[in-house]
């Protein structure tokens, strides 16, 4: 019992004498294991909470959306799913008016107005039931009236209050009584269907079913039905007997039909689990590794610098598994203490990763509980490696003679490792000035370690500033090609279909503030290859050869085929076609009754266009006779008279009679940006948790390297060397070894930068085209985080090396 206690009070010695070297490399060890935990867990958070506020506000599993611009009596698409032969699969049945608008709020004193959407459907409705986070719900006594609830991000980000009043198309005035949400709309997104285009640029009103009816002035009028399923059945099947049913009625109709797994936002968010869960498990792992290489390395040479003592031991006659005790205690101390600050920088990182979620996404229900399987996996990881390191260099001591394992300095690495090639090297300077590349040499395995942890981290580094240049660009892109030419263009959307010489557009072209106008129609349609693979398109039809705007090219010509497809080029990519290429577009046409239904018809692709937006297309106005929809249009973009401000214009437009919404040229732009800065929240957690781990790897290598040199040190300044050219050159040999970790982190951050924005991106955001971007700034980052930061922390050694006692030092007995 005596004896156990003494190794007990000499291993505390031993933690006591190194506690900054100990609490650094159990920190180690508790960035990799807590940040695994904190990002690794989020997928299972989204799943859980998605699911559960899915099926808390009843989400559809069918919805049949009527083309753009047309409606139905009330009653009739109720009736349609009746006819169908799965009627008695349908559990809850709702129909509504779902019309654009244009929403202004008062913000700060400022007035916003953005691009919005009225939602009209009958209270207490049993599929896709609002949820109020403040205020209240609309009650059925208030049906028909000016109330409504207010979406929730929108509100959120522009810190409006619970209640208060807003204005819509047309100047009239909406009071919301509450702030909320529904399912279509946990992914804020706008009319393009982008996700991330939300909150800041769009708004929602959900109001009852008479009230948006009277808003858009269309009684007695629906455009959408939403259907929930009995369990078990297919809901494809239900699709397809509605898309059939929707032409076989007196009235023929045309529309989309949607299941739920289809539907943008769903699709988006539980897509985006899959993306952010390999990316965010990369990040973790790397994270783990880095730390892992760190500990093992580190650890390893605490206990190399006691081999002079485990040697006397051994020369004295201790029986080697009581010698192996020692530093064999010391290794459990440094894992129990790293395993119990990684449960705590778990609980911050996730605490800090769930605050962002809950601030990105306004769901009902989150469910956010610590991962405790997550963090125990990477726990066992945390405590075996400080015992690995440990046991490694205590083995190779007690297995040699005592006389071996007593040499220290240069003596103690067998063969030297790689410095013998310095004889064949020409190396300038004295011989002390080629001490840090020959400790470097000298040790490969050590240099090795070190420069893989330093690595890990500048690998992550890359990756996550490279996905921001990737962003960056794209923004980027997007915005050049919108202001070409002049970025004071305003789009103003009308409410229907409207031949080119009607009262509706030349009351917006004759609007004070219009120096000109033209004519836009913009239409949906999807886009089908030989092979079956399709894409869904938003194609504008335009004048191509002489309008206001006109999209550059960067394939193909107008000249050929004027009348041909302009495709984006992430959807020519997707399709796999170039231009000269046939397809068929499914799309809309309008009978001589005013009906639609959907056709096909064959295009020719004649270009493609930059915008990293898949969606957008165009064709030439002279084709507006293949959507039935000759001479006319749906919106009119205009450009401003000089020295009118386009943000004036649209205040003016917006009270215009029959204009539903207007937007510049770079508003869903602005908005998108908007977007992705919430987004790098996240990866800014990743980078601050990167930094504080390469920082402390660097840190300790300096500190034990100055350890097991310390007779070396001592040496140098007994002959007169100052402290500065010490420090010298150990600032060198970090130096080295930082430059050595950022060559081999860059390429590995280039390959898995490469891999998340072609691969992952791809996956969770296929609507928008990615180029794979490492701006110069991300590499000059890598420099100063990999080489400067790791070359300097040998400065925090300098107070030690001027107190040092040179005699005592330097007095060991041969």
């Amino acid at each position: 019992m005596t004896s156990r206690l003494m190794w007990l009070r000499w291993s505390w010695r031993d933690l006591r004498q190194r506690w900054v070297l100990v609490l650094a490399i159990a920190l180690t060890i508790a960035l990799g294991t807590g940040a695994y935990a904190g990002f690794t867990g989020t997928a299972d958070w989204r799943t859980r909470s998605y699911d559960a506020s899915y099926a808390k506000l009843r989400m559809h599993d069918v919805r049949v959306t009527l083309t753009k611009g047309t409606t139905a009596p009330a009653g009739t698409l109720r009736r349609l799913v009746t006819g169908t032969p799965s009627a008695d699969r349908v559990r809850s049945v709702s129909e509504r008016l779902v019309v654009p608008t244009q929403v202004a709020a008062s913000h700060g004193g400022h007035q916003v107005l953005v691009a919005g959407r009225l939602v009209g459907a009958a209270a207490g409705t049993a599929v896709d039931r609002v949820h109020v986070y403040t205020g209240r719900q609309v009650t059925a006594g208030e049906s028909g009236r000016a109330v409504a609830v207010l979406e929730r991000a929108f509100a959120r980000h522009y810190d409006l209050p619970s209640s208060g009043t807003v204005r819509v198309s047309g100047g009239t005035r909406l009071h919301y009584v509450g702030q909320g949400t529904a399912p279509d709309y946990f992914s804020p997104a706008s009319d393009s269907g982008i996700p991330m285009i939300g909150e800041s640029g769009f708004a929602v009103l959900f109001v009852p079913l008479a009230t948006a009816q009277r808003l858009a002035g269309a009684p007695g009028q629906v455009n959408e039905i939403v259907l929930t399923l009995a369990p078990g059945t297919d809901a494809k099947a239900v699709a397809d007997q509605m898309e059939r049913a929707l032409g076989r009625g007196p009235t023929p109709l045309s529309g989309t039909v949607t299941v739920r797994d289809d539907e943008v936002g769903y699709h988006a968010l539980y897509e985006d689990i899959n993306g952010d869960a390999r990316f965010f498990d990369i990040i973790a792992l790397l994270l783990l590794l880095g730390a892992a290489f760190g500990a093992f390395n580190l650890t390893s040479r605490v206990v190399e610098a006691q081999r002079r003592e485990i040697g006397i031991g051994m020369a004295l006659g201790v029986p080697r598994t009581r010698i192996a005790a020692r530093p064999m205690l010391l290794g459990v101390q440094i894992a129990l203490l790293g395993v119990a600050l990684g449960l705590g920088v778990g609980t911050v990182v996730s605490r800090a990763m769930a605050g962002l979620l809950t601030d990105l996404l306004p769901l009902p229900v989150w469910n956010t509980p610590f991962q405790y399987r997550t963090f125990l996996l990477a726990a066992l990881l945390g405590f075996a490696l400080p015992l690995l390191a440990v046991a490694w260099p205590v083995w190779r001591a007690v297995r040699v003679r005592p006389v071996d394992a007593i040499r220290v300095g240069h003596l103690a690495a067998r063969g030297g490792g790689l410095a013998p090639l310095l004889r064949r090297l020409p190396v300038p300077g004295r011989g002390y000035r080629q001490l840090p590349l020959r400790n470097v040499l000298r040790t490969p395995r050590r240099t090795v370690l070190t420069s893989l942890g330093i690595g890990a981290a500048v690998a992550i580094m890359i990756t996550v500033f490279g996905m921001l240049d990737s962003f960056g660009a794209m923004l980027g892109d997007s915005e050049q090609e919108a202001t070409r030419g002049g970025g004071g263009r305003v789009v103003a959307q009308l409410d229907g279909y409207h031949a080119d010489d009607s009262a509706r557009v030349r009351a917006v072209a004759t609007a004070p503030g219009v120096d000109r106008a033209t004519p836009l129609l913009t239409v949906p349609a999807t886009a089908r290859d030989a092979d079956g693979k399709s894409v869904t398109l938003l194609v504008e039809l335009r004048d191509l050869r002489g309008g206001v705007w006109r999209p550059s090219l960067t394939a193909g010509s107008l000249t050929r085929d004027p009348g041909g497809l302009v495709l984006s080029e992430k959807a020519a990519h997707d399709l796999g076609v170039r231009p000269g290429a046939s397809l068929v577009l499914r799309h809309p046409r309008r009978s001589g009754d005013g009906t639609f239904a959907l056709t096909d018809s064959r295009v020719t692709v004649a270009a493609v266009h930059p915008n990293p937006l898949r969606t957008v297309a165009y064709l030439d106005r002279s084709r507006a006779g293949l959507f039935g929809l000759a001479a006319t249009a749906n919106a009119v973009e205009v450009t401003p008279t000089p020295g009118t401000d386009p943000g004036h214009l649209k205040q003016t437009l917006f009270a215009t009679s029959g204009v539903t919404g207007v937007q510049t040229a770079t508003e869903s732009l602005d908005a998108l940006r908007k977007g992705v800065e919430e987004f790098t929240g996240i990866l800014d957690i990743a980078a601050g948790v990167t930094l504080a781990l390469a920082v402390l790897i660097a840190f300790n290598a300096a500190s034990i390297s100055a350890d097991e040199r310390s007779r070396e040190n001592a040496t140098m300044f007994a002959f007169g060397l100052p402290v500065r050219t010490v420090l010298g050159m150990a600032v060198a040999e970090s130096a080295l070894l930082g430059t050595l970790g950022t060559a081999a982190g860059i390429v590995l951050g280039q390959g898995i930068d490469r891999w998340m924005v072609r691969v992952q991106l791809a996956r969770t955001m296929p609507e928008i085209g990615f180029d794979v971007t490492l701006a110069p700034g991300t590499y000059l980052t890598a420099l100063l985080l990999g080489i400067v930061a790791v070359a300097l922390t040998p400065l925090l050694t300098a107070r030690r090396l001027r107190r040092m006692n040179i005699p005592a030092t330097l007095r060991v007995v041969e």
